[in-house]
């Protein structure tokens, strides 16, 4: 009950009218970029340029959301100087982390699923995309989990952690998928690549591989997908709740 409670309380603090206004934006902009895209590649197969702008918008998109709506689980109440009246609520700190955690993942997975949607009705909403997308549907519930689970770790440990999410969902995650060799086991989007609508090896525009992130070689099996995955959201719950009810929290006197 009091999860419950502490879950609608963190949903509605995470859909204020400002932040939703600007995901709609977001999520429009995927549209036209979509459309715009859709049309230049000619005569690509549908299913194959729903993968491609699934690729470069959506799964772009997603750890985007994650890192700001992770980070502002805890990191927003120590910016702005509420993280004392939080946590002097009657709820255990595990409970309250993870309700306000799960609220977050939830959004997350709103603003994912509409720009695939979005992407979905640009490439051609026929039967074979409506299968990539609910492939997708399911890679981006997990990724969802995944980037907020490792964002929110990361907001535990550091200050300022939103630079450092950005910097792994646009640095790394953006550029390890084209790098020879297998430093894409280390990227989150490999994994949620081997779940869903993964494209096609070459498109033969090397622009489109390149947004892709094709330019590398992925050999990573749906099932060692799901059971990496399973191990890094296990891990950072168990890690985030045993430091979160073991550490101080104050507010941050820099903060403006």
């Amino acid at each position: 009950m009091i999860a419950r409670v502490l879950f609608v309380h963190a949903l509605r603090d995470f859909l204020r009218f400002r932040r939703v206004l600007a995901w709609l934006l977001v999520i429009a902009g995927v549209a036209a970029a979509g459309w715009v895209w859709a049309g230049l590649m000619g005569q690509m197969a549908p299913t194959d340029v729903y993968a491609r702008l699934s690729s470069i918008l959506t799964f772009r998109v997603l750890p985007l959301a994650a890192a700001v709506f992770a980070t502002a689980v805890v990191g927003q109440e120590v910016e702005q100087k509420t993280i004392v009246y939080l946590l002097t609520r009657p709820v255990g700190r595990p409970t309250l982390l993870l309700s306000r955690a799960a609220a977050a993942a939830l959004v997350v997975f709103a603003i994912g699923a509409a720009c695939a949607l979005a992407v979905a009705l640009a490439a051609g909403l026929g039967s074979g995309v409506a299968r990539s997308l609910g492939q997708d549907l399911v890679a981006l519930a997990v990724g969802s989990l995944a980037y907020v689970s490792l964002f929110l770790v990361v907001s535990l440990l550091l200050n300022r952690a939103m630079v450092v999410c950005l910097l792994y969902a646009f640095g790394w995650e953006t550029s390890v998928g084209n790098m020879p060799g297998d430093l894409y086991h280390l990227a989150v989007s490999s994994y949620l690549s081997a779940i869903g609508s993964k494209p096609a090896p070459t498109s033969g525009n090397p622009l489109l591989d390149l947004l892709s992130s094709q330019l590398g070689l992925n050999l990573i099996t749906p099932q060692r997908a799901w059971t990496v995955l399973a191990v890094l959201i296990v891990g950072c719950v168990v890690f985030g709740t045993r430091w979160f009810a073991t550490h101080e929290y104050v507010p941050r006197e820099d903060a403006e």
